[in-house]
């Protein structure tokens, strides 16, 4: 069941995922490193927004969805909480407005505000639709989300408006591509009626804790880039973003997919089995997510300076190429904190325990920001979010052993996994002097090849008893 819905998100998710990758590429190459630190910046502060905010309220809809299941209730508690934080937060910005005009322009504030809207808006059509296990109703919203989005953006870009026309377009994109979900889904009426007190009691009993949380969690990714802006500058910002984005999002992205089908399964396994039966799932989703993403992460380390230089705008390959390092290995290290740690944490509903390790790992980050970043630039930056993902993900794991219950680990799996990762990291090495988009394409082909044959005969995951099973089926 795993294997087929992974499968179905990779293509539902993996799709539009190319197309952000490609749309970084094509604004690289469109926007100045200034311009792109401008963006940069706007999107970091409705990140901060969104995670206050909203998530909380998009968190529990994708835990209790499961138990109360499509009712009226649930879609009108959710609906008009959504627009009371709305309201809440609109007011919020026109304050912020009349009392620190002269330091944050109107347009800023507007397009901070109506991003954090659109963002949080298209990830609660999302995440109903990952609770509905609707792979293909998934894949529409976000195609349709990040094609548009793309569309618009680099069309307002070529006709002259810069990294606000980037802004706009994006947001043009988010609505468009939500009308209709938005219509059949949640409907354009209100029934106050249906609206359940305590139905909001619970899901604000199990999200609210979780708002510090995502907050923290927000603040170890974003705050390096308000630093840098503050610190250095908005060009210096727009090379760092960029280069994370790009780097983060071919690493972070696989491990995203994975878990976009996997977790909804290991709640449920919770509600209608019991612990030890989540528990052999998670197992099964660890060992699943490190199948794709550590490969990927040695590949992307070896094959570094080809990608950089083929990818990235003139203006960012220099500076962009002494970060990609870090930020594999920071991308990592995330995506097991949220995917492996913090599940244990979600499924025995005690995300108050979550607190703890990302406070640690905030104040890591804020203050080694500060350290480093004067005396070693954004490469002081990168060094300073793996360390706080890292500190995050030990402490993370100390309590989850300590106050649940041990991470359930395959740890044979694993590994073979990265004796296979390190032999095509080993073949790889022998082409990393060649370079251009060729060869880039034969670098990837032959990653692949020689990690397919490794998975084979090491049968990691099973793959080669599968394969031979179906062989014989057939024959």
């Amino acid at each position: 069941m795993l294997s087929r819905h992974a499968i179905a998100y990779l293509f539902s998710h993996g799709i539009p995922s190319i197309i952000g990758f490609i749309s970084i590429v094509v604004y690289t190459n469109l926007l100045t490193p200034e311009q792109y630190g401008v963006y940069a910046i706007v999107f970091a502060m409705a990140a901060v927004v969104n995670s206050v905010m909203f998530e909380w309220l998009r968190l529990s809809l994708l835990r209790f969805y499961p138990k109360y299941g499509h009712s009226p209730q649930v879609i009108e508690t959710v609906k008009l909480s959504f627009m009371a934080i709305m309201v809440v937060t609109a007011i919020f910005s026109l304050l912020i407005f009349a009392f620190y005009g002269e330091q944050f322009s109107a347009v800023s504030i507007g397009f901070i505000l109506l991003l954090s809207w659109s963002q949080s808006w298209a990830n609660m059509n999302l995440s109903l639709a990952r609770a509905e296990l609707a792979p293909k109703k998934y894949g529409v919203i976000a195609f349709s989300r990040a094609t548009l989005g793309f569309l618009f953006g680099t069309i307002l870009i070529y006709l002259g408006f810069g990294e606000q026309g980037l802004l706009a377009g994006l947001i043009i994109g988010f609505w468009l591509a939500l009308i209709l979900p938005t219509i059949k889904t949640w409907g354009l009426s209100l029934n106050v009626k249906a609206f359940d007190k305590s139905l909001l009691k619970e899901f604000a009993s199990y999200g609210t804790p979780l708002t510090l949380t995502l907050l923290l969690g927000v603040i170890i990714h974003n705050s390096d880039r308000l630093i840098i802006d503050h610190l250095l500058s908005k060009a210096e910002t727009g090379i760092y973003a960029s280069t994370y984005d790009l780097t983060e999002q071919s690493i972070f992205t696989l491990m995203m997919i994975i878990n976009l089908a996997a977790f909804p399964i290991a709640m449920k396994m919770m509600e209608e089995k019991g612990e030890k039966a989540a528990y052999d799932q998670v197992k099964k989703n660890i060992s699943l997510l490190f199948f794709i993403a550590l490969p990927a992460a040695g590949a992307f380390i070896v094959l570094g300076p080809n990608i950089i230089s083929v990818l990235l705008g003139e203006g960012f390959q220099n500076q962009g190429l002494l970060l990609v390092p870090f930020i594999v290995v920071g991308a990592l290290l995330k995506g097991f904190k949220l995917y492996c740690v913090d599940i244990m944490f979600h499924i025995q509903r005690k995300t108050k325990l979550q607190i703890i390790p990302v406070v640690i790992a905030a104040i890591v980050n804020i203050v080694l920001n500060f350290m480093l970043i004067p005396q070693y630039g954004i490469e002081g930056a990168a060094f300073a979010t793996v360390t706080a993902y890292l500190v995050a993900v030990i402490s993370g794991w100390l309590i989850v052993h300590f106050q649940i219950h041990s991470i359930p680990i395959a740890y044979m799996e694993l590994t073979k996994i990265a004796i296979a990762t390190g032999f095509m990291c080993f073949v790889l090495s022998l082409l990393r002097g060649y370079s251009g988009w060729q060869m880039l394409i034969i670098q990837v082909v032959v990653g692949l090849g020689v990690y397919v044959i490794a998975c084979l005969l090491l049968n990691i995951l099973s793959v080669r008893d599968q394969v031979l099973r179906r062989l014989k089926e057939r024959f």
